[in-house]
């Protein structure tokens, strides 16, 4: 008994992918690689004749060859196109910005909707991933953070052509549960500074609470930034010290309208005048040890930079040392906001103050205060022509 055995298919010789098959139909191959998915792609033809399938071989080559008839791979998955657009983020914002688009897409978009092909997302998809997130006990703020790096992403995609539409734009965000600023009031800042003053981090405590700086801006702050001389001492904000991978290092500031120049209290001179007497001090006691290379306002014992969570950790210690109310580092920014619109100073100069990138934010952060000065606006114009009829 012999074994049967299978016809082998006829490849003519020097065409490489045309052959003859089994049942005696010509046909023909090319792969081609999915630019967009990097997936190699099997285009076929045939033909009843050798001449035939050649013919339309060649046209395909040649349709191919001009982009026409190109089979799309398999669907482009978020994480696929992350993979290559994160990196590419990097060249064009912030460090600190580019850390949290990052923890955004490891920790919560990626895990949720990453293995899902780009083209099948919906505005249904994002708001499930967000509303998900808000029933593992994250904040909306947190929700609404992962949706804003969504949507910077696909309209990235959306420009490349990847996708037709941005769906975390047309996703309705999460609803926004306003929380009362906790902040320190005058007299309270005031018990701070005082109780603060000898401390290392005194003149840095002063400097958030009457300016408003944000950290990274503090602790960015060069010597060349500052003008303590002459009638009207000034503070220039032209960088920020940001977290990278490698360490610290100084970055541009959050937006355009941060760079900004503020005139000085004198509480604030005191301050900074006081700082660098320290500094001088520290710098002769270093030595050779001594590492400030950027010539920087606020430093360590060794000219170092400070380490945000140091700083955040030492006035939550000074807090509770002095007994008063704990709120976070930030709400000393929102303090000095408090204290200006308090005393009557007009929502744009405390916009432009604190570097906000318009007086909508100001306004929508502040709104409960806002109010109150509205309130005495109406109050004072009854008292001008109250009884007038």
């Amino acid at each position: 008994m012999t074994e049967a055995t299978t016809p082998k298919r006829r490849r003519l010789r020097g065409d490489g992918a045309l052959f003859e098959d089994t049942s005696g139909r010509w046909r023909g191959a090319i792969v081609v690689t999915d630019p967009d998915t990097g997936i190699r792609v099997r285009h076929t033809v045939s033909g009843r004749t050798m001449a035939v399938a050649r013919e339309r071989l060649d046209k395909l080559r040649r349709d191919l060859g001009q982009g026409i008839g190109l089979k799309p791979g398999r669907p482009k998955t978020l994480a696929a196109y992350v993979a290559v657009w994160l990196p590419s983020l990097r060249q064009r914002v912030r460090p600190s910005t580019w850390r949290s688009h990052e923890q955004y897409l490891r920790s919560y978009i990626l895990p949720a909707i990453g293995a899902a092909a780009l083209a099948q997302l919906t505005p249904t998809s994002v708001e499930r991933m967000t509303a998900a997130m808000i029933g593992r006990g994250l904040s909306p703020t947190t929700a609404r953070g992962a949706r804003t790096t969504l949507r910077m992403i696909l309209r990235d995609a959306e420009r490349d052509g990847v996708v037709a539409r941005n769906v975390a734009a047309l996703a309705r965000p999460p609803r926004l549960v306003r929380h009362e600023l906790q902040v320190l009031t005058a007299d309270e800042t005031r018990r701070l500074l005082d109780g603060t003053a000898g401390d290392d981090l005194g003149p840095l405590f002063t400097v958030a609470a009457v300016t408003g700086l944000r950290q990274g801006e503090i602790l960015g702050l060069r010597w060349q930034d500052v003008d303590l001389v002459g009638g009207a001492p000034t503070l220039t904000v032209n960088r920020s010290l940001a977290r990278t991978a490698d360490g610290y290092e100084l970055a541009e500031p959050k937006t355009a309208r941060s760079r900004r120049t503020l005139d000085l209290a004198p509480v604030a001179v005191a301050a900074l005048r006081r700082q660098r007497t320290r500094q001088k001090a520290a710098r002769l006691a270093a030595g050779d040890l001594w590492q400030d290379t950027r010539h920087l306002v606020f430093t360590d014992q060794l000219g170092r930079a400070l380490r945000g969570a140091n700083v955040t950790h030492t006035f939550s210690d000074a807090l509770a040392r002095l007994g008063l109310p704990h709120v976070r580092f930030h709400d000393l920014r929102h303090g000095a906001a408090s204290m200006l619109l308090a005393q009557g100073v007009p929502l744009k100069v405390v916009s432009e103050t604190l570097g906000h990138s318009g007086i909508a934010v100001t306004a929508d952060t502040y709104a409960h205060l806002d109010r109150a000065q509205r309130r005495e606006a109406a109050d004072a114009i009854e008292r001008a022509i109250g009884g007038a009829s």
